[in-house]
């Protein structure tokens, strides 16, 4: 059993002595590995954890950013698709031509709402600003020579803004239901048989498509990862939000500035204090339909894109009290045979000053530094017994020499 090296004698006769560090070298041992590992495992903890925060950062804002082109891709793609639908209609006698029926031309409308139905309506309007035909006969006879899109499809093909259209929203039956009111102006101008400006052919187009846009792309499954997707105008209106990350409002949009790339991923600090791993992508358009400047993002709270992170630092240090705990044990164990061995060590030494001289230092085999320190104090004590017999052999001869020239004391 160890006995601690201090002199106390209070300290002694306490039973808790063996787990105090000051005398008990179990315990400074154990205390010594153990504190040693938690130190090991938090730096561990800390650093592992940047590096990998550091590699998901990069892996998550490249995959987010991807997404961002993808929907950004696919809503220039199918405005340009629409786009195009009304070019090549233009070019049909029943819009051409000059004598033509305005129930011929409605025939020809109505053909390409069914072959694309994501025109909420689609009209002409001849040179004069007067909606001659509509699908299902909706405006006609409007003047709508003072409409933004009529004045822009003059000369080059149109694509407005998104806003809404009231009179148009009463007029025609909701795809489904919460079905969005907002349109799309898409026109393109027509040229006549003779040559000349013959009129402009335009399209509302409904806007809930592009939540089946954003769904291909970004499935329902990513709003249990709080990933969401948001398209800004070029003013800063929200004009699509998959609202995964639980907001009734998204944030304001990033700013990316200008001058940057026209894709990438930052952090964004939003004005509510949320923290967002954020890819974006501005539009570009597609071949010869210009861009809107319209801004897509996905972004992700820092928090659930990063808990990966903090579950592996938790895991980390939970292994690490595991380990610092079977280090302290594993000192102790080893401590205490080292304990041991200077138990019966001291406990000879101290039989050897009391003059018993049976008593030999333990001599443990092996080549270790406590084998060799106990033979080394060893042959010591040995070495020291024989000096003092051999001292104690020359007293004896040295009193009776005396004994033998002094006869006063014989």
């Amino acid at each position: 059993m160890e006995r601690p090296a201090s002199d106390s004698v209070s300290a002694r006769k306490d039973w808790w002595w063996i787990f105090d560090p000051r005398y008990s070298l179990r315990a400074r041992a154990a205390l010594i590995v153990g504190c040693g590992t938690v130190a090991f495992t938090l730096l561990l903890s800390a650093v592992t954890g940047l590096i990998y925060q550091r590699a998901l950062a990069i892996y998550l804002g490249a995959t987010f950013e991807t997404l961002a082109f993808q929907v950004s891709d696919k809503l220039d793609h199918t405005i340009h698709e629409r786009y195009r639908t009304l070019q090549l209609a233009t070019d049909l006698d029943p819009l051409r031509g000059l004598d033509v029926r305005p129930a011929e031309r409605r025939r020809l409308l109505e053909s390409l709402q069914t072959a694309s139905p994501e025109f909420a309506w689609i009209g002409f309007a001849d040179a004069s600003g007067r909606v001659v035909a509509g699908t299902n006969g909706l405006f006609e006879g409007t003047a709508v020579a003072m409409r933004p899109w009529f004045q822009g499809a003059r000369e080059r093909p149109y694509v407005g803004s998104l806003r809404e259209i009231p009179e148009l929203a009463r007029e025609i039956p909701a795809a489904e239901e919460g079905e969005s009111h907002r349109f799309l102006d898409i026109a393109v101008p027509v040229i006549g048989a003779d040559g000349n400006f013959a009129g402009v052919l335009a399209g509302h187009l409904r806007w809930n498509w592009s939540h089946a846009v954003q769904s291909s792309v970004v499935p329902e499954t990513a709003a249990r990862e709080r990933i969401g997707v948001t398209v800004y105008g070029a003013n800063g209106a929200v004009l699509l939000d998959s609202a995964a990350p639980g907001w009734t409002q998204p944030p304001d949009p990033p700013t990316v500035g200008e001058n940057r790339r026209f894709r990438g991923f930052i952090f964004e600090n939003a004005a509510s204090g949320s923290s967002y791993l954020t890819g974006y992508m501005r539009s570009r358009g597609f071949r010869e339909y210009r861009s809107l400047g319209w801004l897509t993002v996905v972004r992700q709270p820092v928090d659930r894109a990063f808990a990966s992170v903090a579950s592996l630092r938790r895991s980390i240090v939970l292994w690490g009290a595991v380990l610092a705990a079977a280090a302290g044990i594993s000192g102790w164990i080893v401590a205490g045979r080292h304990a041991r061995r200077l138990y019966l060590i001291g406990a000879a030494a101290d039989r050897i000053r009391e003059d018993d001289i049976l008593t030999v230092l333990p001599r443990p085999a092996g080549e270790s530094e406590m084998a060799s320190m106990c033979r080394s104090l060893g042959d010591l004590v040995e070495d020291l017994r024989a000096k003092r017999e051999t001292l104690n052999a020359e007293n004896a001869r040295l009193k009776a020499q005396i004994r033998e020239h002094d006869p006063a004391k014989r």
